[in-house]
């Protein structure tokens, strides 16, 4: 099964919404994936109350506690570790992506309380170093490795703030792990600076790790993450994933991966929701151990249940949050049929937090997975060519061909695929409204219906003609077929 991957550093596909100035880095879709197959998210905190003992007691405020590091794994070099496990089904090892996000509040290395007045007064020396991007990793059964990630956002270096200065890191790992004979088992990430002792608000701080692999048995889904680093605070934040489009017929099931700091067991005023467009409401999202007005607090948990497979394996996680659940869609309420967008909004009325990863995946159309085939079709940037491009000629030139019976060669400038004919006539009618002369042809490998408004063996006619559709707002994703060539 052929996958394609797209790394971006553009906010084309995520759209961020503030009611003022936010503080911290907004957004941006990192990695983008389409394939056949699941994820994974697996990690743990790096702070608590004693360097290995669990810690369970859900009655203090982080900011009462005096954080130390975590350290497990018996290793003089290292000053904090912690460990989590990966199980992939049997058959779901070959891995697409891996991701490894770390954070934490580190406002100064180790921090102290007084009492003056009968008020408690936090301090430290202010000073702290600024290689919080450098950590390492240990793979199941593998020795240590030095990892240096990118540094997304470190507070340190501006005026944000300034009563905690938390940062995020991220490091590819893919190929670490596509080269480790032992995939499943425990992963251990040692070395994460944070604040000791005391901080304003609480020190906290961890690691995850965002695993995507491939399963030809599974439907084909539509992954993506984000690199950010946001404060929830004084107005909601929205944000919409888009750049998919769910399957015409049958549920569609859809998750969503968080990681924030600070969201303290205690405050209960923090809520995620999903937008329903056909109420028009956003709905908040909950389960047995995430209330509806307690979203984030201080757990790590998959669907409805507390990922224990870690060490150590504390219920609280003292201001680290990490969940992966899935969206309700009951009657596809949430998420529709042939959608391609999502919206979910983040708010609080007291206990700030914040986000610093985000995940997004969905089963999608097999029509959109086959046109994400850059093997077989051609597609056109109106922004950047203002004139027919060689270098495009030649992609079109070059693509594969599809063999298609009693089908005239040629190019084929397609505009939509159905797999339901219903679907396919109303949108010849719609294009026939709008002055196109649309015809079609099936596929006889998939019974789908395409429809197509240009065909030529020059392949620089439906080049054109797609350059100028393009420009429609109906037409933002059409593509070139080689057929019978």
């Amino acid at each position: 099964m052929l996958r394609l991957n797209l790394t971006l550093f553009l906010t084309f596909f995520v759209c961020i919404q503030f009611g003022y100035t936010q503080e911290g880095l907004q957004f941006s879709v990192n990695h983008q994936l389409y394939l056949k197959g699941n994820s994974a998210l697996l990690g743990n905190n790096i702070l608590s109350e004693d360097d290995v003992d669990p810690f369970n007691d859900r009655t203090l405020y982080n900011d009462k506690i005096k954080m130390e590091y975590i350290d497990v794994d018996d290793d003089k070099s290292t000053f904090s570790s912690s460990q989590a496990m990966l199980t992939l089904p049997e058959n779901s090892k070959k891995i697409a992506y891996a991701a490894l996000y770390w954070s934490a509040i580190y406002k100064y290395d180790k921090g102290v309380t007084r009492t003056i007045n009968d008020q408690i007064i936090y301090k430290g020396n202010d000073e702290r170093t600024l290689d919080v991007n450098e950590i390492r990793f240990k793979t199941p059964q593998g020795q240590y490795q030095d990892i240096k990630g990118l540094v997304v956002y470190d507070s340190y270096l501006n005026s944000s703030f300034n009563d905690s200065k938390p940062y995020v890191c991220y490091a590819n790992v893919t190929e670490l792990l596509q080269q480790t004979d032992t995939i499943n088992g425990n992963y251990t990430v040692a070395n994460i600076k944070a604040t000791q002792g005391y901080v304003s608000g609480g020190c906290s701080g961890g690691w995850l790790l965002y695993v995507v692999y491939e399963n030809p048995n599974d439907k084909p889904k539509y992954f993506t993450t984000y690199n950010g680093f946001l404060e929830v605070d004084k107005e909601e934040v929205n944000i919409s994933f888009a750049n998919f489009k769910t399957d015409e017929i049958g549920d569609i099931s859809t998750s969503l991966s968080l990681g924030a700091l600070e969201g303290d067991q205690k405050f209960k005023s923090d809520i995620c929701s999903v937008y329903n467009k056909k109420t028009k409401e956003f709905v908040p999202l909950f389960s047995n151990l995430r209330a509806k007005n307690n979203f984030f607090n201080s757990t790590i948990t998959i669907d409805d249940k507390y990922f224990k497979n870690r060490t150590p394996n504390s219920i609280n996680t003292l201001g680290f949050d990490l969940l992966k659940m899935e969206i309700p869609n009951k009657d596809n309420g949430i998420l529709s049929n042939n959608s391609s967008e999502l919206t979910v909004q983040l708010k609080t009325k007291g206990d700030r937090y914040y986000l610093f990863f985000v995940a997004f995946e969905t089963e999608i159309s097999p029509i959109y997975l086959e046109n994400k085939n850059e093997d077989y079709y051609m597609t056109v940037d109106i922004d950047t060519y203002a004139l027919p491009q060689n270098e495009d000629i030649i992609k079109i030139e070059n693509l594969n061909s599809i063999t298609i019976p009693n089908l005239d060669p040629g190019y084929y400038l397609v505009t939509n695929v159905f797999s339901v004919e219903k679907n396919a006539e109303n949108w010849k009618k719609f294009l026939a409204n709008k002055g196109h002369n649309a015809r079609s042809y099936k596929n006889p490998v998939n019974n789908w219906s395409y429809i197509y408004l240009e065909m030529s063996e020059d392949p620089n006619v439906v080049y054109l003609k797609q350059r100028e559709l393009s420009r429609l707002d109906y037409f933002e994703d059409i593509w070139v077929l080689k057929i019978n060539m």
